[in-house]
């Protein structure tokens, strides 16, 4: 029995390296969004910026760098949490696809989900907004 799960562990371990691979090159992968626009509410606290859009288990992400200018309280925001919007314009109606918090602390890369589906997205403009999150 014991021989039996030493063997089966020895075979997960040797997948290892696939599983790393396959979940990278799902990764790689990048929905064909037409343009991502920024309505930055925080611009004076905030420089944000796309490097690149990717996309992970049919979730589109949008890889960000954040630059921090002065903390966002002295934007106004309560805390240093800022809520961020995607949409698309469909048939001249502005439709949300996601809505979520990042933390502003510090700056870096941070990755935005903007939508759960490619299809959403594809061949599409997206706008991200940037804002303060609401009180908790």
């Amino acid at each position: 029995m014991f021989r039996d799960a030493r063997r089966t562990g020895a075979r997960v371990r040797n997948l290892i390296p696939f599983i790393v691979l396959a979940t990278f090159v799902g990764i790689a992968s990048a929905a064909d969004v037409e343009k991502i626009t920024f309505q930055n509410d925080l611009s004076a606290c905030v420089a944000i910026k796309e490097t690149k859009t990717a996309t992970a288990s049919n979730v589109v992400l949008a890889n960000t760098t954040i630059q921090l200018r002065k903390p966002i309280g002295e934007c106004g925001c309560l805390s240093a949490l800022a809520t961020y919007t995607s949409s698309v314009n469909r048939a001249g109606v502005r439709q949300i696809l996601q809505e979520g918090l990042v933390g502003l602390k510090s700056g870096g890369e941070k990755s935005l989900v903007l939508a759960t589906e490619p299809a959403l997205v594809t061949n599409k403009a997206v706008q991200v907004r940037l804002a303060c999150a609401g009180p908790s």
